[in-house]
Order: structure tokens, then sequence, then C-alpha cells
């Protein structure tokens, strides 16, 4: 698969990008000194300047497919990213589904530090205090101080917002490939409760 798109790669001709004459457009002269003629110079000058980045790169492209190669799987890899970032919605039927799960379970088999976490997400979800970092291609859910129609001074002052070198602390969960691995880390062996282990 690579090799034949290596090869597509150094077929792709450089002159695709040679416009040809007829498509040279000159402004009557009625529009010499115009904002016409500006706006017209303006726009020549820039399909040129595209011209060229395009026509060197697709030389770039033929002179090392390989890196070329490396550079669209790079770009094709963020894209799938982005697109399987997970929102908050998809945290919130994971965090239902999961605790449905583990309600099923008896609690003397129930694994304690599974259900507590569970728990304790749900209820800073229900005092409105999870939210969501987007960075494009994965995502943070972390816990608040307040609700933010609280307004309360505590809220309201910048000086007691979280602050950055502490956030971490807050983060409850990290959304990658349409995972909350948070969640799913928590669930390893719900259903086995070490104190119950007989030896």
């Amino acid at each position: 698969m690579a090799q034949s798109s290596i090869e597509f790669l150094k077929k792709i001709p450089v002159k695709i990008l040679q416009f040809p004459e007829r498509f040279k457009f000159q402004l009557p002269e009625r529009y010499k000194g115009t904002f016409v003629e500006k706006w017209h110079k303006y726009w020549v000058n820039l399909i040129i300047d595209y011209k060229e980045v395009g026509a060197d790169t697709l030389a770039a492209i033929k002179n090392k497919p390989r890196k070329a190669a490396v550079y669209f799987a790079g770009l094709a890899a963020f894209g799938y990213f982005v697109k399987t970032n997970p929102d908050e919605q998809s945290f919130r039927h994971a965090l239902v589904e999961y605790m449905n799960d583990v309600s099923q379970v008896d609690e003397t088999v129930r694994n304690p530090v599974a259900a507590q976490h569970l728990h304790y997400i749900e209820k800073c979800h229900n005092a409105n205090l999870l939210r969501r970092l987007n960075i494009g291609f994965m995502s943070f859910m972390w816990v608040d101080n307040y609700d933010p129609v609280c307004k309360l001074y505590k809220a309201q002052c910048t000086y007691l917002k979280p602050k950055y070198s502490t956030f971490h602390e807050r983060i409850v969960d990290v959304g990658f490939l349409n995972t909350w691995w948070g969640l799913r880390k928590f669930m390893i062996d719900y259903d086995v409760n070490p104190s119950e282990w007989q030896y």
C-alpha cells in the first residue's frame, strides 16, 4: 500500500500548475489607476504566489516521495484523531453505561475503587462542576470549583480560579480515539472485590 502511494506521488506532473496563456486577463484602459486595478493586481499576485508554492510542493513530492508519504500519513492520522475526539455527551453516555454495569453487581463482589470513582464523577456532574477541555485531537474532563451560575465572591474572583500549575490534579478523564480512557481503566475488574479474596 505504501509502495503504491509512493509510485503514485512520483507520477504527479509538475506542469499541472502551469496555467496556459489564455487565462491571462488584461484590464481595460478605463480601469487604470483605480481601485479595480489594485484589486486585480492583488489577486493576480496571489494566484502567482500560490501557483509557485504548488509547483514547488509537487516538485518536492516527486523528488522525495517517501517523505511526502509520511507527511500525508501524519496529516491523515491527525484528521482521524480530530474526527474521533469524544465530546461531553459521549462522556456522559459512557458514565451512565458504566454505572449501570456496576449497579448490577452485588456490593460484596463490587470493586469499591471503581464504585467510588464513578460515584464521585456523578456527584460532580450533578453539581455542574465537570468541564471539558478540547484541544482538537483529544479532550480532558476536569473538575471546577463552582457552578458557572454561582455568584459568590470565591467563584468570581480571578485569583481564586483554578491554576495552570495544579490543573493536572483536576483532570478526571482523558478522551482519545472515541474512548474515555480513565473510565475504561477504572472499569477493569469492576466486579472483583480484592478484600473478598480468599487465600
